[in-house]
């Protein structure tokens, strides 16, 4: 806990939209240990004696939020000290944060001493450093960009206490750490290559004759012959304005991914050097023995996976950097074989848990609210709660997530209909189940869909588990509903499932494989899903398919890994570095597809699991 004399504070005034405030505060030291515990809205930069300590909010809920504890003795001196907080303020709803107003909270600690704490007496005023109150996106997802400045700082003045009522918990996962500076490669004027996909904080060396504004764009490609940044609303860019001189920058409040970075400049400002500071989350790489192509892949989805965890996983370090389930389950199943820790997955399965709407499902993204919930990915919960007991024996985590597995399975039971099945849910819910064609749109006139109803079955079967393991009773008859699946969705003459009522000439993969996993369909089902004519199945759900070939025969793992070394060769021969978000590029999604995505690392696991070498 944050010792009680400590105080919700900010800066006096008018508080606005994407602000930056610098707090002051001193404290004596007389040797021991001293620790610094601090929570922020939005994101925090701490430093003691003008050298760096900490940075990286672990973002909360209204009612729950987190703060780190930081050893800073060694930054520490005998007798008077400095703290020097920045922090900024962002002032809105996006896929990583919930607005809650601004606020920081932090005590320095020694033993059973208060050396310092946030008050009405500590000292706070706009950091001039940073550009405040003119928001600029980045992308919806992400919010606002931060722009940095070099100026002189006004007068401080003391601050002012504000209201929050919250439960604060300490961070539940390890702090990033920091690797070494890695210097981008000019490849012709004004445009670098950090030589591969890579994420963390962009810094420039700069030499101005005169005021300037350097604005940075970032990517992962170079398609058009330059970084693609501005893409739609999105805009992939970072301004540093400098004054006469030199100097550097480095801006450590938004964390960028790519692997080119393009400089505009005006005439009279050299850049003499520019990169990233990379980002990490600590972790233990299990061992392999991979060769060749096998270990080409492995070693790039490993990289993949490690580049999309931050303070939680992000479905992409690029464009969003946003936790859903579905991108998690993938990665967590395969960070269970790629790693030797498991706290991450524990620790992101319990802040989803706290993400639920007021129906019952969950948000699209976590921490957020008032998102166009996805009803599918709500069911894949329970799921993987189940696969982190499976792989960690940790049932204990049931006692912090139960309750929500237990609403979205009551809230889907309650819309089985007469027939036995449900239909989808009608706008503003999203119905999504993969990229491809019938299985992604928001829909005026609820389908009913094969996939949600063989969905609904699946979490079905794996939740009893749950519930067994807690002594709870809930009941749903699956076999009403598999007969009613084979009722609406079945050709017998075929063995094949269509995709919905409204789509009875579609067949996907992902329609079989799920139809199979739930004990439905026979030879020929399984069949189709090694030939051609389905609509195919892309690289976040591919794991589905290949679980259905292994149920229906276990022969069917030379075909996995086949068609595992064929998408990822493929990716790999176009110089992939990390895996894309879907096999299309580059090009996908009218061109904002990710290069780098969490949800296509699963092969970690089936390479490990059907070839198994030092597993």
């Amino acid at each position: 806990m944050i010792n009680e004399k400590a105080k919700w504070i900010w800066r006096k005034g008018n508080v606005t939209k994407n602000e930056f405030v610098r707090f002051e505060d001193s404290f004596d030291f007389c040797g021991g240990k001293a620790f610094l515990k601090i929570a922020a809205e939005t994101d925090y930069i701490a430093y003691v004696n003008g050298r760096e300590v900490a940075f990286g909010q672990y973002a909360g809920y209204p009612d729950l939020k987190f703060y780190d504890e930081t050893d800073i003795s060694e930054y520490c001196r005998e007798g008077e000290n400095t703290l020097s907080l920045t922090v900024r303020y962002e002032g809105l709803d996006s896929s990583t944060h919930i607005d809650d107003g601004a606020g920081v909270i932090y005590a320095v600690e020694s033993g059973d001493r208060v050396l310092a704490h946030s008050s009405e007496k500590t000292l706070s005023l706009l950091d001039s450093r940073y550009v405040s109150g003119e928001p600029r996106f980045i992308t919806v997802q992400l919010g606002y960009a931060a722009d940095m400045r070099v100026a002189e700082a006004p007068e401080l003045m003391p601050s002012v206490v504000i209201e929050k009522s919250c439960k604060l918990v300490q961070r539940p996962v390890k702090k990033t750490v920091l690797g070494e500076r890695k210097a981008a490669r000019e490849i012709r004027e004004g445009l670098y290559d950090l030589g591969c996909e890579d994420a963390g904080y962009l810094y420039v060396k700069y030499k101005s004759d005169k005021e300037a504004c350097i604005k940075v764009a970032y990517g992962e490609h170079i398609a058009d012959g330059c970084v693609r940044y501005l893409i739609a609303k999105r805009n992939f860019s970072l301004d540093f304005y400098v004054t006469e001189g030199a100097g550097e920058l480095c801006q450590k409040f938004i964390r960028i991914a790519g692997r080119y970075l393009e400089v505009f400049a005006p005439e009279g400002v050299t850049v003499n050097e520019i990169g990233i500071i990379p980002v990490r989350y600590p972790l233990t790489e299990r061992a392999h023995s991979f060769t060749g192509l096998d270990k080409d892949i492995y070693e790039t989805c490993v990289r993949t996976l490690r580049l999309c965890m931050n303070t939680h996983y992000e479905d992409c370090p690029w464009r969003e950097q946003a936790l859903y389930v579905l991108d998690s389950k993938n990665q967590m199943l395969t960070g269970y074989y790629a790693f030797e820790e498991s706290e991450f997955q524990r620790a992101n399965l319990v802040l989803i848990s706290h993400g639920v709407r007021d129906d019952g499902f969950l948000e699209l993204t976590f921490p957020a609210k008032g998102t166009p919930a996805i009803p599918f990915f709500s069911l894949m919960y329970p799921v993987t709660v189940l696969e982190y007991i499976e792989h960690t024996g940790d049932a204990g985590i049931l006692d912090e997530v139960f309750d929500t597995a237990l609403g979205i399975m009551t809230g889907f039971k309650n819309r089985i209909e007469k027939d036995r099945l449900i239909r989808e849910f009608p706008v503003p819910y999203w119905n999504f189940y993969e990229w491809t064609e019938g299985s992604t749109g928001a829909v005026k006139i609820p389908r009913c869909h094969l996939i949600l109803n063989c969905a609904l079955v699946y979490a079905y079967e794996r939740f009893k588990k749950l519930c067994d393991m807690r002594g709870v009773k809930f009941e749903i008859d699956t076999d009403a509903i598999k007969n009613a699946i084979l009722s609406e969705f079945y050709h017998p003459e075929t063995g094949l499932f269509h995709l919905s009522d409204t789509d009875p000439e579609k067949y996907s993969e992902l329609g079989q494989a799920f139809a199979l996993l739930i004990g439905l369909g026979d030879e020929r089902t399984a069949a189709a899903l090694t030939s051609e004519g389905l609509i195919p199945v892309t690289l976040s759900a591919a794991g589905f398919v290949y679980d259905a070939l292994l149920k229906s025969d276990p022969k069917n793992a030379e075909f996995i890994l086949a068609d595992i070394r064929k998408k990822y060769g493929y990716m790999l021969d176009r110089g992939a570095t990390t895996f894309w978000e879907t096999i299309e590029g580059e090009s996908a999604f009218n061109k904002a597809g990710s290069l780098c995505h969490g949800w296509s690392a699963l092969p970690v696991y089936y390479l490990k699991e059907l070839t198994n070498p030092l597993r």
